[in-house]
């Protein structure tokens, strides 16, 4: 960042009062661009984080002139656990946030995605490879003149954003640990003991917030019971052309296997098994194949090709739902109050939505003070936006646990284990489960994936439906 960047921090006594920190001088924060009256009246908005949810609310809140600054400890790399997970699916409903908050920045993250919601996508027995169940997201997203689901590197998508909101708002190598809400204003203190003086402070620290720990007390991540290994191959399946993504479902483990454009595979592979399991050196994809033996060549051949280097691991956390975001002044934003199961990957999604719904009550409600005069009622809009969030939100995340249950509890033919019995799965006979569950899938996944991919279309004020010629079905009748 640069060394003329007009951040100007209250200065703190190191030591705390309670309730509150002492000050010994007012400061004021100040967003990049304007001079007009109306904006030095905009209210102040801290964010805590500076990752995609971070970043897209500064985005959204920018665009609206509001006064804003993001603190971040280190924007030079992926931020949470985003190392481990690689590419980043954003789907149409995030697309078109992104496009409700700023047109010339969704054209850029579409441009530089690798498009997979135009192929065919959906679940597949593990052993033989048959389809099970196909997914449409084309058709929802070109119904709705929503943009189609792409996946984008997120070292990308966060250099996109960045340079968007500008280093004039983001303060980098700063990290906050702590604040005070007196009512009037919240002071968020970073762990150099520099203080910022705010009208909102929004905690999008990820799933260990000390933004939320601060609100709330601590609490521990909840395990999900499974491992998850990923990595990314030089690899292009035969069948590149028409298939996007895959879920290779299996009893206690399933595979998911995506293109990521450039000629490579991004693929993760499931097993449930107790949290801190530990390889033993350049034994990755040794245990993998000796997991997933006897799957179908599209999951060994995927491992295969994958260098040993560029497998990770990591054990697959989440947070139980709550309906209380916030307190006062201060509020949550993505996996700080409701990081979900990568499973349905809508996590970085409702981010996005989040920021966008925010940074719109936020507008509204300081309009409203011009109209009648009178102060910006912070809170009040920050309890709009939890209300319009928390069902949605919820609900994903509940389907989310849900779709991982699903997955590695699937049995494709009788056999499966049943210990000394398992032979029997040579003969293929599909079982009772599979059938009755591929039925309910077929009834029940359009409608859902309606609603998740444009149930917040009537959100996204200002946002004109339209469909892109580029979003087309790669090829007619696949589903």
């Amino acid at each position: 960042m640069s060394s003329n960047v007009l951040h100007n921090p209250i200065h703190l006594s190191t030591t705390r009062t309670h309730p509150q920190f002492r000050l010994k001088k007012p400061g004021r924060i100040r967003a990049g661009g304007g001079g007009s009256s109306s904006r030095a009246a905009a209210p102040r908005v801290l964010v805590a984080g500076g990752g995609i949810g971070g970043l897209v609310l500064a985005l959204a809140a920018k665009r609206k002139g509001l006064d804003v600054v993001v603190f971040e400890k280190d924007l030079s790399a992926v931020r949470g656990e985003g190392q481990y997970r690689g590419p980043i699916q954003i789907q149409s409903n995030a697309l078109a946030a992104l496009e409700a908050i700023d047109m010339d920045v969704a054209e850029e993250v579409i441009a530089a995605g690798c498009i997979t919601g135009n192929r065919l996508n959906g679940l597949v027995d593990g052993l033989s490879g048959s389809w099970y169940v196909k997914f449409d997201t084309f058709t929802p997203a070109a119904e709705r003149g929503l943009p189609v689901t792409r996946v984008i590197s997120r070292m990308t998508l966060q250099q996109i954003l960045a340079r968007a909101v500008g280093s004039d708002i983001i303060l980098n190598e700063s990290n906050v640990v702590d604040f005070v809400d007196n009512g009037q204003k919240v002071i968020a203190r970073l762990d150099n003991g520099k203080c910022y003086e705010g009208d909102v402070l929004v905690g999008a620290d990820g799933i260990r917030s000390k933004v939320r720990t601060n609100l709330f007390g601590p609490t521990e991540a909840e395990y999900s019971g499974y491992t998850c290994y990923t990595g990314i191959a030089d690899f292009i399946p035969a069948d590149i052309a028409t298939v996007g993504y895959r879920v290779f479902l299996g009893s206690k483990q399933y595979f998911v296997s995506s293109d990521v454009g450039g000629g490579k595979m991004q693929w993760y592979a499931f097993h449930k098994e107790s949290p801190g399991g530990v390889d033993i050196p350049y034994g990755k994809k040794e245990r993998l194949l000796k997991l997933f033996e006897g799957w179908c060549d599209n999951v060994i051949e995927l491992l295969i090709a994958t260098d040993e280097e560029a497998i990770l691991r990591r054990d697959i956390y989440d947070r139980n739902p709550t309906f209380t975001w916030g307190k006062g002044r201060v509020t949550l934003l993505g996996d700080s109050v409701h990081a979900m199961q990568p499973n349905l990957g809508q996590g970085g999604c409702m981010a996005i939505e989040d920021g966008h719904q925010l940074a719109e009550e936020l507008d509204k409600a300081w309009k409203q003070s011009f109209e009648s005069q009178s102060a910006v009622d912070i809170v009040s809009s920050l309890k709009r936006y939890e209300d319009a969030r928390k069902l949605r939100v919820a609900i994903i995340h509940a389907s989310a646990r849900m779709a991982a249950y699903m997955a590695s509890t699937y049995k494709g033919y009788l056999g499966v284990g049943l210990g000394p019995l398992s032979f029997i799965t040579k003969y293929r006979i599909p079982h009772p489960g599979r059938i009755a569950g591929g039925i309910m899938l077929e009834i029940v996944m359009p409608s859902m994936l309606s609603w998740v991919l444009g149930g917040n279309r009537s959100k996204l004020e200002g946002r004109a439906p339209h469909c892109r010629i580029s979003d087309k079905r790669s090829i007619t009748n696949m589903y």
